[in-house]
């Protein structure tokens, strides 16, 4: 399930990433490692051994470069393409000769995708030209003019994209969850049509409330200590507002039909502190447009919404937190989903979906929402923030999801495996 809604999260990424020109190194399901597929277009997309997740690895987004740095590319290209490839080794032995740092601006071709580099099984890496023009991979060439291929190829990446592509494509990836979800709640509410709980009783559980006080299969609940309930929905809302160990006086239209409504009282349970009859209510299809279903699917995405913007109002913090979860309580949750069936897993999945994409938006690096916060203050001061300054900031933002990680973590194991 995580992995499904991360690969639809770093193909927003992706799909953004290359419509506005930018290179994408790799396309993988799972997380970074060894790695098995195809190359197409300039991307190699594959699987790696370790099935969570997925990555996009776009050029160019690990370091923003200096000038002087810039300057010495030409350079290592020219000795590379000669060459052909060159490991570690050969690398380090040119160096003192070169005076300047030749490893470092392979390793940033590397992460432009304009050269290749693999680990090889003595521990050392190779660095190789790709294939291309008729030329294999590390066959030696003659590239014209370096300074204008170092030029073409910094185009391509993210360092050389302006503000408003970096800003699209780091919210290219929340766009393709929510948009995700939006397609799977549509399609499934069209299809199936609206299933809505009734205020008529399909099952009454044995040694339950509203057992012992008499009610039955086909009973209709009409009102709760006077208020009136409609459906299910209502039901439930009436009977929260009650306390555990009260007794209530339930109005019923009798399932034989009778037209006068019957008064029982009932003295309500406990179910994990809530109080409850034991019931459940028979379930009605009806139809629904695909206006009405499209609506209902973005106010899906506003209520996740109100959910997280709660986080940050202390006075919702600790009970929005003690109704979240982290990877441990999902994994139940897709192993309960799953069970009943694919709807229920694919429902399941897009609403994580919703979670997670937005959770992304969230102003604290490394989400995207904290990135696109850096680079909006760059784009303001019209420089580069230091890059300590931007290690700092990431290391504290990976800090208080490291906390949170750990707090959910806990809360589940107690709840789901403890059953606390």
């Amino acid at each position: 399930m995580l992995s499904l809604v991360v690969v639809v999260h770093e193909a927003g990424h992706f799909t953004v990433a290359r419509l506005l020109g930018l290179r994408v190194r790799e396309f993988m399901i799972g997380l970074p490692g060894p790695n098995i597929g195809f190359t197409f277009k300039g991307t190699r997309f594959g699987v790696t051994p370790f099935l969570l997740g997925g990555y996009a690895a776009i050029a160019g987004m690990q370091e923003e470069l200096t000038e002087e740095k810039t300057k010495l590319l030409p350079k290592a290209i020219t000795l590379l393409s000669l060459a052909g490839r060159l490991d570690t080794a050969e690398v380090q032995a040119l160096e003192p000769s070169l005076g300047f740092d030749l490893e470092g601006s392979l390793d940033t071709l590397t992460d432009w995708g304009s050269v290749m580099r693999k680990k090889q099984r003595n521990g050392l890496y190779l660095y190789e030209m790709p294939a291309g023009a008729g030329v294999a991979r590390g066959e030696a060439r003659e590239i014209a003019d370096p300074e204008a291929f170092i030029a073409s190829e910094r185009k391509l990446t993210y360092t050389a994209a302006p503000w408003w592509k970096r800003v699209l494509m780091l919210l290219g990836g929340t766009a393709f969850n929510l948009i995700f979800a939006v397609i799977v709640f549509t399609v499934i509410m069209v299809a199936v049509g609206q299933q809505t709980g009734t205020s008529e009783l399909s099952e009454v559980a044995a040694d339950s409330p509203a057992a012992s006080a008499g009610l039955v299969v086909g009973d209709r609940i009409t009102a709760i200590d006077g208020q009136a309930v409609e459906d299910w929905d209502g039901l439930v809302s009436v009977l929260g507002g009650q306390q555990v160990g009260q007794t209530v006086s339930v109005d019923i239209a009798p399932a034989d039909g009778t037209a006068q409504t019957e008064t029982v009282a009932v003295t309500l349970g406990d179910n994990q502190g809530a109080p409850y009859l034991g019931v459940s209510p028979v379930v009605k299809t009806s139809p629904v447009s695909l206006g009405s279903a499209l609506g209902r699917s973005f106010g899906m995405i506003g209520m996740v919404a109100q959910a997280i913007a709660q986080l940050f109002n202390p006075a919702t913090t600790g009970a929005v937190l003690s109704q979240s979860t982290s990877v441990v309580g999902i994994a139940f949750i897709a192993r309960d989903a799953a069970a009943e069936g694919f709807l229920n897993f694919i429902i399941i999945t897009a609403s994580i979906s919703i979670s997670i994409g937005l959770m992304n938006m969230l102003p604290f690096p490394p989400l995207d929402g904290g990135k696109i916060v850096l680079e909006s203050i760059q784009r303001i001061i019209r420089r580069p923030l230091p890059v300590r300054l931007i290690n700092t900031i990431s290391i504290v933002g990976m800090g208080l999801m490291v906390v949170l990680f750990l707090f959910l973590t806990s809360q589940d194991i107690q709840h789901f495996i403890f059953g606390g």
